[in-house]
């Protein structure tokens, strides 16, 4: 099967029915606002990071996408496995000077042949209703590729907490905003733009 077949076959599939499942089994709905504010080109998305939630819900919303992730995750049996197979951009966060260039020589090809880039500028997940500070990353692949950066905000954290197995029925909210245009922008304004729409927005 071709590379860019295979996240809307496999994985967004995937992660359709397992929120669903999640909805039935757990009681977790979700309701999003902004869903026109979705791009027909490619972007870089950025969320803030509370839950496994939302990795699932960006992997429905934007295909195909690679996704940046931590190296570690190749060696989850059969997830990984299959995730190495759909084009991620894998990084080792303890090498931060060479992670943030495979970011940017890896982001930029797949934004250059309409792949959406998904990034968690957060880097590690925050409990709700936290919102931690944003890396560079996003804004300066945005800026290096010449798209504009899509920001989401949501409360997965409150219903689907990451430090725990505890799962509480409820209903997410996920708010998508207007893209954040990168062009002509210091690095570090572009961040704290999205950062700020994301804390402005968080349910």
């Amino acid at each position: 099967m071709p590379v860019r077949s295979r996240h809307p076959f496999f994985i967004k599939n995937f992660c359709v029915v397992s929120l669903f499942l999640c909805r039935w089994i757990c009681g977790i709905r979700w309701k999003v606002e902004g869903l026109e504010n979705v791009p027909d080109k490619a972007c870089v998305v950025a969320s803030n990071h509370q839950s496994p939630w939302e990795t699932f819900f960006v992997q429905m919303l934007i295909s195909p996408q690679s996704t940046v992730i931590k190296k570690e995750l190749f060696s989850v049996p059969f997830f990984g496995w299959a995730f190495k197979r759909l084009n991620p951009i894998a990084i080792d966060r303890k090498e931060r000077r060479s992670a943030m260039q495979q970011v940017m020589d890896k982001g930029k090809v797949c934004l250059d042949d309409d792949y959406g880039v998904v990034i968690f500028p957060e880097g590690t997940r925050h409990h709700w209703p936290e919102v931690g500070r944003f890396t560079r990353g996003a804004a300066t692949l945005a800026q290096h590729a010449n798209v504009p950066v899509l920001p989401i905000a949501h409360d997965a954290g409150r219903f689907w907490p990451t430090f725990t197995l505890k799962k509480t029925p409820g209903e997410i909210t996920v708010r998508i905003g207007p893209v954040i245009d990168s062009q002509n922008k210091p690095i570090d304004q572009l961040t704290s733009e999205v950062r700020d729409w994301v804390v402005a927005n968080h349910p």
